[in-house]
């Protein structure tokens, strides 16, 4: 069986997100927990890849349309990878040294004009994820329920980005809320987890924009 074929299967997508959980977990007992967390860390080199990872999955989004496609559905994706992108380059909190994605930017902290200029940048990224959940949803649940290859990648990818979040806030919640402080080790284990399945986003993208580009009817 060639690889072509495995892509387009329905249960490839699981695959791919199990290997980078695996390869996640062989970073974290090869390497020492500082070189780690050097490797994982922001600014490190796993998440500028990240960031390059993604703008690559904007342009595959692009190239691999079908001439049939709503233009709205490639424009809204290509949006949220160029704002996951931003997102991992810092950007949202570049410019006003507060992360403009908080509630509290936008009611007290933030300058009037950083507000105005905030709103409009994230209006775009605000129109694609609700046409995403309100136009494409339907068709990913109707798609999971004949196994469609396309509709479980959707799947795994919104799986593996709660399982990348929940390890990336983790730390934050158990010092506050329980008084919880991770190991060295056990903080290697959840950065290495919270950046590799960050990095499997980009991997599950182009694999659903490559099984739509080859399906038939």
């Amino acid at each position: 069986m060639t690889l072509s074929v495995m892509a387009r299967r329905p249960h490839a997508a699981v695959w791919l997100a199990l290997v980078f959980l695996g390869l996640a977990h062989g970073v974290w007992l090869v390497l020492p927990a500082p070189l780690t967390m050097a490797l994982m860390s922001e600014r490190g080199p796993v998440e500028g890849l990240n960031a390059g990872l993604y703008v690559l999955g904007a342009v595959l989004i692009v190239a691999w349309r079908r001439p049939e496609d709503d233009w709205r559905l490639w424009t809204a994706l290509v949006i949220v990878m160029l704002a996951f992108a931003a997102r991992e380059m810092d950007w949202h909190r570049a410019f006003t040294g507060t992360s403009v994605l908080k509630f509290s930017f936008f009611l007290r902290d933030g300058q009037p004009v950083h507000r105005v200029v905030a709103a409009l940048v994230l209006a775009p990224v605000a129109w694609a994820c609700a046409h995403l959940c309100l136009q494409q949803g339907p068709r990913v649940l109707r798609g999971l329920r004949r196994r469609d290859p396309v509709a479980v990648t959707v799947l795994i990818f919104a799986l593996t980005l709660v399982v990348a979040k929940t390890a990336d806030h983790a730390p934050a919640i158990l010092a506050e809320s329980w008084g919880i402080v991770l190991s060295p080790s056990v903080r290697a284990w959840q950065t290495s987890v919270e950046e590799v399945m960050e990095l499997a986003l980009a991997f599950l993208v182009a694999l659903g924009a490559w099984q739509h580009r080859s399906r038939t009817g």
